[in-house]
């Protein structure tokens, strides 16, 4: 891993400029309907997904593959070699783009296509360090190229031409959604937290009403929700709201759940549901909860990694209430503050590699139940990739341009 200073790489020919309000937009008018979300069913009907395509895709069974396993890079290859041939270009792919914001998640898929299919690549991993120096770091080894600044992505470009990648109609684009193209981290991801947290809150409300305790869930919350319980959690918010939630009830105390995982005697999330199991006959246990315990019981046994869809639809419905909810004339503080805004480098960069015949993905580990609406719902919602809200960030347009 070498590390460089502004002064070696970052901003090279370039001017750092101000993070501005650019209008509105939605991510389909950069990259239409080529959007797959965790259930890898994508939003162009026309490209088969999981459910159908399995087989072709070399995977044993419809069981969802998360982000980091290698079962998810074969269906992401696959995905793009089905779009090339989709929109006509016969060439096949022969380099990969990565644009994410997360070394472990977006990093190990990204390494994964590559081991793979064995093409040539690179991987921008952005997040937003407004205090510190501007940095980058770079694996050299595997090409990932770590900023903490969004606009670094004109320097990563240039330095991805410099090393030989071709950025046209065989390179293969992935951009993940959440915190990279949507809600940049560092800069505007603390509202899709909060977003998120708002669900849970709906949620937690309109399964125990006057019941819910929000200071024990939050503490409850706040515990569990870090890497020392992820044998327990796996790192899933649907696993993490449950277990706050039978906390909630009083069903099991939180008290319990830690003196059981200093005894090293709860080892995962399956054995807490049949923990649950064993005290769902106490007379106390309501309608409602039991209901939820059902389905996410259901949704574990085959495989489902997102079992507490009734809280992932709350989320979704508040995250789109986060976004374009705020006037044009907002302040950017107020919009990187209070809404969930485009990434203004992300969106200038797919108009540049359009341009360019580049082929680009959406991609995103964000379930389907928090990122559409519900095909049952009469809200009249659009999925979040359709939803317009506020282009916000540091213009890179005119550095891409001198890259020609």
């Amino acid at each position: 891993m070498t590390t460089y200073s502004a002064v070696d790489v970052l901003f090279k020919g370039e001017t750092q400029t101000m993070v501005k309000n650019f209008g509105r937009a939605k991510l389909s008018d950069f990259f239409g309907d080529w959007v797959i979300y965790r259930n890898l069913e994508p939003m162009d009907k026309r490209l088969p997904g999981l459910k159908t395509a399995a087989y072709r895709m070399g995977l044993a069974g419809d069981r969802i593959p998360r982000k980091l396993e290698r079962d998810y890079a074969k269906a992401a290859l696959w995905f793009g070699e089905e779009a090339q041939r989709l929109r006509g270009v016969t060439a096949p792919i022969q380099e990969i783009l990565f644009i994410g914001d997360t070394l472990l998640s977006d990093g190990t898929a990204y390494r994964n296509m590559r081991t793979l299919s064995g093409l040539a690549g690179t991987c921008f991993i952005g997040s937003e360090k407004a205090a510190q120096d501007p940095a980058v770091e770079i694996d050299e080894k595997d090409n990932v190229y770590a900023a903490n600044r969004w606009s670094a992505l004109s320097s990563w470009v240039q330095w991805a031409l410099d090393s030989g990648l071709q950025l046209n109609a065989r390179t293969l684009v992935i951009v993940d959604i959440d915190k990279t193209a949507l809600g940049a981290k560092g800069r505007n991801d603390q509202v899709i937290d909060k977003a998120r947290l708002d669900g849970i809150y709906r949620t937690m409300n309109s399964v125990l009403g006057e019941d819910f305790d929000q200071r024990a869930f939050e503490q409850a919350y706040s515990e569990l929700n870090r890497a020392p319980y992820h044998f327990l959690t796996e790192d899933n918010q649907d696993y993490l709201a449950y277990i706050c939630l039978v906390l909630n009830t009083g069903l099991i105390q939180f008290d319990e759940v830690l003196q059981e995982v200093k005894k090293k005697s709860l080892d995962n999330f399956e054995q807490f549901l049949r923990w649950v199991d064993s005290r769902m006959m106490q007379p106390s246990i309501g309608e409602a909860f039991r209901q939820v315990h059902e389905a996410v019981t259901a949704s574990v046994r085959i495989g489902d990694p997102t079992p507490f869809k009734r809280f992932r639809r709350e989320e979704f419905i508040s995250t789109v209430a986060h976004m374009g909810n705020l006037s044009d004339n907002s302040s950017v503080t107020d919009l990187l503050k209070n809404e969930i805004t485009l990434t203004e480098e992300v969106c200038e960069l797919s108009e540049w590699l359009r341009e360019r015949k580049c082929l680009q993905l959406c991609l995103s580990d964000k379930p389907d139940e928090a990122s559409r609406p519900n095909p049952r719902s009469s809200d009249n919602l659009l999925a979040l990739h359709k939803t317009e809200t506020h282009r916000v960030g540091a213009s890179i347009r005119a550095a891409l341009d001198n890259l020609r």
